[in-house]
């Protein structure tokens, strides 16, 4: 028996057209070849190489492969080139990755997929997925590797838009310690990207998918087909360019990244790939404080790392890790400072000890734990500097310097001054706390649609007024009140440019309402008023000329049925057309949506009908092939009718059919087996063969089966001790069948079920019923089999 993707292949190809029934019979009649279904089709002269893969790929992405050992759940994406899976490896009950390639099979695929699974398992970092193990099964090629759970960089960007500060910062330390692990061990990425960066539940980014890294040797000899492989919106220029490519290149793609994850949009956008390719080479970036309105410490970072040439960017990921950390100290610095502004400075701060910062090294318990043991630390050395003063104070007391008293006083005035600076500290942090809140909420408002943010901006500015965010806030609150009294005053020859823009587009009947609603100000002018009014009049003239002419052709299409062709038409009178006129054809609408409706139901009546009788006309053949029991033709015959096949009820039918057939398939190889087991004990059989032509005198042979193969019994004749092969489809049916009543008993389930089965394909509907009845007395119900044999018999 053919397996799932074989089945699916065959159905996918006769779909298409690729087979016709002749060579579905054909392949299934070769089900014993060792070769893969591609290489069965194409030697047959079938299809193509390229036809066989095509369908092959759309299969593969369907339906999950078999890999010994693994349990396929569910895809997680598909790319060009293959499908990733999320899988049990069940030896271990560990949640997996597999990547597999939709177009196995070939040396180069396996190549690609061994050279990645490698490049992977010479990389262990905590911020890089994992490689666990890759090979080919059969002609699958697969990759293991780690499963994250959570979700990629460029679904979290689709969903959130933009990413805090403190993300960026985060991600750009952590992708930057994975660049420079890579790179030490001699590899480029060459297509860092959002779509290539998993983030965990946990907050982890990992990079993943490095199909297309190479070696840092071979960045510089690459051909410029090789260079150009990478996603446009975060290539780098010299990659575009066709020149070597080195660390930089990879720093370069970083650097579009964190740009997306600051300003919502790559760094460069167009209308095709060619566009944006050139973007990359000859135009700057928008500084990101332009689009992000708001200036942070990683503004200059990220428009370092896409300089145009490579020499500005950072010479290394190690350099851009230090820059990263005293940036991020100096951030910490300016906020524990009194209230000072703080201001993007372009050249990264040098410090004696920069800090070697792991991101996702400790936990926010773990930070509470720390400043908690710092406290204790902090009040232990206070009590110690009490009890050296009051030991001190002792001392110059006995020496006859100041007495206590004195000492005690300065040290209740030291208490009284930390006391104070600890109230201004707590001041200072409810005041940047309260910025921050005013920042955030200025940012939120920001996102909304222009016409929420008004009322959303004055309340703001009662709970943040004292805040620097106020001043922005009031700034972006006087320009939309501007632009609500700039809109009222508009120019009527601005309106007119966008009645006519409108009108350009087909939607004359909104070109003259833009132009009839035009506000008080705009209709000053008596010589713009006399040329609307002359455009009004033509365009009311081309909406009636228009729909006339619609109206015709509506009709026309309607009279030949087809209805989709009159609705489009009804659509398009709908962009066009004034309110009256659009109820008069959405009125023609309905109508042809009745007309439609009908049409479609009778269209299915015939094709049931159809389909019926070429489902019905089918069993004459099940009869002649079951009296042959020729079970591969009745299996060929079904699988080619099921592709013509479209209602639900037939196919349902063919499905029956073809599980009946694999039971009678079963039934002959039982009794093979059988012969088989009793040719391993040395009993001897008496084969039964049908009568030579012209003759009614059954042939008889005594002896021990030696074996079967798909065509012969061999049987070691008793009276010539000599082996000879002997045809199964000459084998009587009533030997056959014996065989398996002996193995299972005449009552059992094993011979009354496909004896009965049998019966209904030949036509003996009453033998049928009898063999269902020992069954059902027996406290086996076959309802699926008395069902087809009341089918069969309503039919015939």
């Amino acid at each position: 028996m053919m397996n799932k993707f074989d089945q699916a292949f065959i159905k996918q190809a006769h779909k298409q057209g690729l087979l016709d029934e002749n060579a579905v019979r054909s392949i299934a009649e070769d089900s014993e070849s060792d070769k893969s279904i591609q290489d069965k089709v194409v030697a047959g002269g079938h299809m193509t190489a390229d036809q066989a893969n095509r369908i092959a790929r759309a299969v593969r992405t369907a339906l999950p492969p078999e890999i010994p050992g693994y349990k396929f759940l569910n895809p997680l994406g598909t790319g060009t080139t293959s499908v990733v899976w999320k899988a049990e490896q069940i030896s271990l009950s560990k949640t997996i990755a597999i990547k597999v390639f939709s177009n196995s099979g070939s040396e180069d695929h396996f190549k690609s997929l061994i050279s990645e699974a490698r490049n992977a398992a010479r990389l262990n970092h905590p911020h890089i997925v994992h490689a666990l193990d890759a090979g080919m099964t059969g002609d699958v090629c697969w990759f293991s590797m780690e499963y994250v759970e959570g979700e990629t960089l460029q679904q979290k960007l689709k969903r959130r838009g933009t990413l805090s500060d403190r993300e960026v910062s985060e991600l750009a330390l952590c992708i930057s310690q994975a660049l420079s692990h890579a790179h030490k061990a001699g590899l480029l990425h060459r297509d860092l990207k959002p779509a290539n960066i998993l983030i965990s539940d946990e907050g982890t980014p990992k990079i993943t998918d490095l199909g297309l890294a190479v070696s840092t040797d071979k960045g510089k000899q690459l051909e410029h087909s090789e260079l150009l492989k990478g996603t446009p919106h975060y290539i780098s220029p010299e990659q575009i360019k066709g020149e070597r490519v080195d660390e930089k290149s990879d720093l370069y793609s970083l650097g579009a990244t964190l740009y997306h994850c600051l300003t919502g949009k790559p760094p460069f956008e167009a209308a095709s790939n060619k566009e944006i390719l050139k973007k990359h080479v000859k135009e700057e970036v928008i500084p990101v404080v332009t689009i992000s309105g708001k200036e942070t410490f990683l503004d200059a970072v990220t428009e370092k790392l896409l300089s145009k040439n490579p020499d500005d960017r950072y010479a290394s990921a190690d350099e851009l890790i230090e820059t990263l950390n005293n940036l991020d100290n100096t951030a910490k610095g300016s906020q524990r400072s009194d209230g000072r502004k703080r201001r993007r400075n372009p050249a990264a701060p040098k410090v004696t000890a920069p800090s070697n910062r792991q991101v996702g090294g400790s936990s926010r318990a773990d930070l509470r734990s720390n400043k908690t043991m710092i406290t204790k630390i902090g009040t232990g050395i206070g009590l110690l500097l009490s009890v050296f003063m009051i030991f001190s104070a002792l001392s110059q007391a006995s020496k006859g310097k100041p007495d206590f008293e004195v000492i005690r006083e300065e040290r209740r005035s030291e208490v009284s001054k930390l006391k104070i600076e600890r109230r201004m500290s707590a001041d200072e942090k409810d005041y940047l706390r309260h910025e921050e809140s005013g920042s955030t909420s200025l940012t939120s408002i920001l996102a909304q649609d222009q016409d929420l943010q008004i009322r959303a901006l004055k309340a703001a500015l009662r709970s943040f007024g004292n805040t620097k965010s106020s001043v922005r806030m009031v700034e972006q609150l006087d320009f939309l009140q501007g632009k609500i009294v700039e809109d009222r005053q508009a120019d009527g020859r601005i309106i007119l440019a966008q009645a006519r823009s409108l009108a350009g587009e087909g939607r004359l009947w909104n070109a003259i309402e833009t132009l009839d609603e035009r506000p008080r100000s705009a209709r000053q002018d008596r010589e713009l008023n006399s040329e609307i009014e002359k455009l009004l009049s033509v365009w009311e003239d081309q909406i009636d000329d228009l729909y006339e002419s619609d109206s015709q052709k509506v009709e026309f299409h309607r009279s030949r049925r087809e209805f989709d062709t009159s609705l489009s038409l009804i659509e398009n009178i709908k962009s066009y057309a004034d309110p009256d006129l659009i109820a008069e054809a959405e009125k023609i609408q309905e109508q042809i949506l009745i007309e439609k409706a009908t049409f479609v139901k009778q269209e299915g009546e015939k094709r049931r009908g159809e389909e019926f009788a070429s489902y019905k006309a089918i069993w004459p053949q099940y009869r002649e092939l079951a009296n042959n029991r020729d079970i591969k033709e009745m299996i060929s015959l079904a699988v080619g009718l099921d592709s013509e096949l479209a209602i639900e009820e037939f196919k349902s039918r063919i499905n029956t059919d073809l599980e009946a057939f694999q039971i009678l398939d079963g039934f002959i190889k039982n009794s093979l087996q059988a012969m088989v087991e009793k040719g391993e004990d040395k009993k001897e059989i008496e084969l039964v063969r049908v009568p030579l032509k012209g003759s009614t005198r059954d042939r008889k042979d005594r002896g021990v089966v030696e074996r079967v193969d798909t065509e012969n019994v061999w049987l070691r004749l008793s009276d010539q001790n000599a082996v000879m092969p002997f045809r199964i489809n000459e084998l009587k049916d009533a030997f056959i069948f014996q065989q398996v009543a002996e193995k299972f008993g005449k009552s059992s389930q094993e011979y009354r079920i496909p004896m009965g089965i049998l019966a209904i394909y030949r036509g003996n509907f009453d033998v049928a019923s009898e063999h269902f009845r020992v069954l059902k007395s027996k406290g086996t119900n076959p309802e699926t089999w008395e069902a087809l044999l009341e089918w069969a018999r309503r039919n015939s």
